[in-house]
């Protein structure tokens, strides 16, 4: 009976200190979300912030991809190797072109992949930069995340991707 008393009493005692501590400081250590609760969903919390790669989720951030693999996510590994690659234009829409320049050094005829976002409002040219490209690429829309992108899928297979996305 007394170790129970004693449980009881170390529990109640544990619980006001936790408590005048989280008074105290204003926050409670572990609390990310801010809810006053350390809980699983703080767990979650952690979980976003490093999937948005240290941030707090309110940055958006912008890539353009050209590749061989149909482009889906800039975090696949597997859609940033070989010839897939997904480049980071930061946190603001590009406003300047960007060259593309991809050759498959094994000269395997592939149909290949460009994406960008949609908002940035770019044209495919031609590897000189004078001529729309767009009729011999088929052009559709898909999202990653909350952000739209154009793509655009080569109508023919070449060993290379080498076009501009022009502003």
């Amino acid at each position: 009976m007394k170790t129970k008393f004693f449980m009881l009493l170390a529990a109640v005692l544990l619980s006001a200190s936790a408590f005048a501590q989280s008074e105290n400081t204003g926050t409670l250590k572990g609390d990310v979300n801010g809810d006053g609760v350390v809980d699983v969903a703080d767990i979650n919390a952690v979980i976003e912030i490093m999937k948005n790669g240290g941030g707090t989720g309110e940055e958006t951030k912008y890539y353009w991809y050209v590749g061989t693999t149909v482009p889906t996510d800039p975090t696949n590994t597997a859609q940033n190797t070989g010839n897939n690659k997904w480049t980071s234009l930061g946190t603001n829409l590009p406003t300047s072109n960007i060259q593309i320049n991809k050759v498959d050094t094994s000269y395997n005829y592939s149909t290949w992949y460009i994406a960008a976002p949609s908002a940035a409002n770019f044209t495919l040219y031609n590897a000189t930069n004078v001529a729309s490209d767009e009729s011999t690429w088929n052009k559709t829309t898909f999202n990653v995340g909350s952000i739209q992108y154009t793509l655009w899928t080569s109508k023919y297979t070449s060993y290379q991707a080498v076009e501009y996305l022009h502003k």
